[in-house]
């Protein structure tokens, strides 16, 4: 079914004021050593603050989001795809300020408070001690996009309706890196499209995304 842009808005709007997913999506393509502390959610009291944000835009017909892949760096999240954002900072009023800064910073668009339509649920990354606010946001259309060389490798744009196509959803061996100690190797679920591997945090925010859209029927073209 096709909506004009607005319709659509607030069709999605509304499912994300209803009760999220949650724990729910997120064990779904969790590794299996991270469940346990998804359900717990006893975050450490000094966990940093940051935020990110899925922002969603028409193309083709179809609602696509926009990935980035990190340059490599002596880092535990070194070249992994993720969604734009970062640590929240003293100058930032809110977390939706951080999501806007780090937007800008990392891709070069620069987003309005007014194009962000809900929050999903909050989770911990245990190797970075981020406390991370995924945020939902939505643009007619996107803008001339301008990385950051220093952080962002690559930046990619995704159909929804094909990212979450079931022949796209794997198990597959990953390398964890860690801040301290030895890197090790597991079996996790991911996300693999168009040459792009996307597990952990990252891919917990799109099950959840992707629950929404599923259990309230939204389509992903417009």
């Amino acid at each position: 079914m096709n909506h004009q842009p607005d319709h659509w808005k607030n069709i999605l709007s509304l499912a994300l004021k209803q009760e999220l997913p949650a724990y729910k999506a997120h064990t779904k393509v969790a590794p299996i050593y991270r469940v346990k502390g998804l359900e717990n959610r006893n975050w450490p009291q000094d966990a940093k603050k940051s935020a990110v944000s899925f922002l969603l835009f028409p193309k083709n017909g179809k609602i696509h989001t926009l990935f980035m892949k990190r340059t490599q760096y002596p880092g535990v999240h070194s070249g992994q795809v993720s969604l734009p954002g970062g640590q929240m900072e003293a100058s930032d009023a809110h977390l939706i300020s951080t999501a806007i800064r780090e937007y800008r910073e990392e891709t070069g668009i620069h987003l309005e408070e007014s194009d962000y339509l809900a929050p999903l649920t909050e989770f911990y990354i245990p190797p970075s001690n981020f406390l991370v606010q995924p945020y939902v946001a939505f643009v007619d259309e996107l803008a001339s996009l301008h990385p950051d060389p220093a952080e962002v490798e690559s930046l990619h744009e995704v159909a929804l309706e094909d990212l979450f196509l079931k022949k796209n959803f794997k198990i597959d061996e990953i390398q964890v890196r860690q801040k301290e100690g030895a890197d090790f190797r597991i079996k996790a679920p991911c996300y693999q499209i168009n040459g792009l591997r996307i597990w952990g945090a990252t891919a917990m925010m799109i099950s959840e995304l992707q629950m929404i859209f599923e259990e309230n029927r939204i389509s992903s073209s417009i």
